[in-house]
């Protein structure tokens, strides 16, 4: 089915490209959050460079739509493109110092306050442990990026099963993915036609220096499906990885949806606690607290 999607969405696009002359292309609707497909679309020769919508569900039409009509009203030369998709709530320390008070925790758990807290991440994960990072505005869609997500060392394969088997519970073979400082992408990811790839939605090839990042990649063909992070984007979030680069020399941390499987990426400081508490998660960088879980109570 993978084979046959690829071979369709191919051919179509070599089709309307050679009716219409267009090589640089915009893509939306359900089929295209199959990164799979959207790296061969990419690989065409007849395309020039590629934008997928983020979080490329079918409701992707409809905005899709909705810009076609603001660029007719605003005209082509006064549109500002997509940028990050922050778009969602956002916590102050203070609303989630009070969540942390009347929390009905299961187990004990230490909290401390770090202003800012991604130093104090960078060495966790430096040191092997896996840490869920909730801070700053939820990001809009499917894919966690950064605001809402679990992070690891990416060159660490044992994470693999801990992230797996304690927390997500999910299947050993679902793959997960890169955060790459744009700084560092180059050194990780082959990307010759420079497409920009900030939103997780597109998968590449790996360069010699995949061992980085071989947790974080598919193990079978060696592909990846990474968010290049932005310093303008996420500040913090792009810290955390600059200060992860410093003490380890790897550009990039393994990153994967901050949920229970089958549940939705949490979004409320509640949320993040619930799966703290129910998981075998040990340590929650919630906005600039850190909680620890330090045995049953």
């Amino acid at each position: 089915m993978q084979k046959f999607t690829e071979y369709v969405v191919t051919e179509w696009v070599r089709r309307c490209v050679r009716e219409t002359g267009i090589h640089r292309l915009a893509l939306s609707g359900g089929v295209f959050m199959n990164v799979k497909a959207n790296k061969a679309i990419m690989d065409l020769p007849e395309v020039e460079d590629l934008f997928v919508y983020p979080s490329c569900g079918d409701e992707t039409n409809a905005m899709g739509a909705a810009y076609w009509v603001h660029a007719q009203t605003a005209g082509v030369a006064k549109m500002a493109p997509l940028r990050d998709v922050y778009w969602g709530q956002e916590y102050s320390d203070e609303q989630i110092g009070e969540v942390l008070q009347t929390f009905p925790f299961s187990s004990a758990v230490r909290t401390t306050h770090e202003t800012p807290i991604e130093p104090r991440v960078a060495r966790l994960l430096a040191e092997g442990k896996v840490v869920a990072r909730f801070k700053g505005r939820e990001e809009f869609g499917a894919r966690a990026l950064g605001n809402r997500s679990i992070l690891a060392n990416p060159s660490d394969p044992a994470v693999v099963r801990v992230i797996n088997e304690a927390i997500k519970a999910r299947d050993f073979w679902m793959p997960f993915a890169p955060a790459v400082t744009a700084e560092s992408n180059g050194r990780y990811i082959v990307n010759p036609k420079r497409v920009q790839a900030p939103y997780m939605i597109l998968s590449f090839d790996t360069t010699e220096r995949r061992a980085d990042l071989r947790a974080a990649i598919h193990p079978y063909d060696f592909t990846a499906r990474p968010q290049e992070v932005s310093a303008v984007w996420n500040p913090s979030y792009h810290a955390l990885l600059t200060e992860f680069e410093r003490i380890t020399g790897i550009g990039a941390v393994l990153n994967t949806s901050f949920n229970l499987h089958g549940f939705p990426i949490v979004s409320r400081p509640e949320d993040a606690l619930d799966v703290l508490d129910r998981s075998g998660l040990e340590y929650l960088a919630i906005g600039n607290w850190l909680v620890e879980k330090t045995g049953r109570s």
